[in-house]
């Protein structure tokens, strides 16, 4: 399958109340990062759930969902769609490398897995090192989700991926954005975050259960993020320094009181 060729159809449903959603058809394309937003219960994990299980009327928001371009053409189906939760926990007695063995083997689609790059990725994202031998159980909640989106990407190299708050857990939330799109993946990513969803190429805003408006982002947004991904870095060089008990001086604590 041609991950480049990769497309998705959304149909409108309705939210919970029955009124139709504020869009007739939605079509995305490889390569774009696509953020749901709204306040928590407006209906963001119904639909990366209605995307995941490729829906076709039968959810309760009647939505329909299909795969286009390479996808829809091979049939390829629900191994298009990969998805990581807001939450993960491991219940496995296997160690990190069992599991990524045991979960290319599950793929069975015939492509090398390099056990080391996924771990190296993994401590990219999560900043607290993860061994091949370490127990899944083990592993911090921050460590999990760093493990299953490197897991994601190299691994399970579905071309459409969908995650629930990729800032929840600790991980460098923008390097594994960058890291999920870095092979021309079609990324929804459901989120409270600003940045991550100025980054984004369209912003889905979900209310009630159903999609009230489409947003496209605008330079004026772009330049916006590049502006507080500057602060970002900032409060991230400062989290960093607490964790690891350094003290802080003046300057760096001025206006906090």
């Amino acid at each position: 399958m041609s991950r480049s060729g990769i497309g998705l159809r959304i149909e409108a449903g309705r939210d919970r109340d029955g009124h139709p959603e504020g869009f007739e058809v939605l079509e995305f394309r490889a390569g774009q990062v696509v953020a749901l937003v709204g306040p928590t219960g407006s209906g963001k994990t119904r639909l990366l759930a209605d995307i995941e299980r490729l829906s076709q009327g039968d959810s309760p928001t009647g939505r329909r969902v299909s795969l286009s371009g390479a996808a829809g053409r091979t049939g390829q189906g629900r191994l298009a769609v990969a998805r990581i939760s807001q939450t993960m926990q491991f219940f496995l007695d296997l160690t990190v490398r069992e599991f990524i063995e045991m979960h290319a083997q599950a793929r069975a689609d015939g492509g090398p897995v390099a056990i080391e790059e996924v771990c190296r990725w993994t401590n990219a994202l999560a900043g607290e090192p993860v061994a091949p031998d370490q127990p899944l159980a083990a592993l911090s909640g921050g460590q999990a989700r760093a493990l299953m989106v490197a897991d994601l990407v190299l691994v399970s190299r579905s071309p459409i991926l969908l995650i629930d708050e990729i800032e929840n857990a600790g991980i460098d939330r923008h390097a594994a954005l960058r890291f999920l799109i870095r092979k021309e993946r079609l990324v929804f990513v459901a989120t409270h975050d600003p940045l991550i969803a100025l980054r984004s190429h369209v912003r889905l805003v979900l209310g009630g259960g159903g999609v009230r408006k489409v947003l496209v982002t605008t330079p004026g947004e772009r330049a916006l993020a590049r502006r507080l991904a500057v602060r970002d870095r900032e409060v991230a060089r400062l989290r960093e320094a607490i964790r690891s008990g350094r003290t802080l001086g003046r300057s760096a604590t001025r206006g906090a009181s």
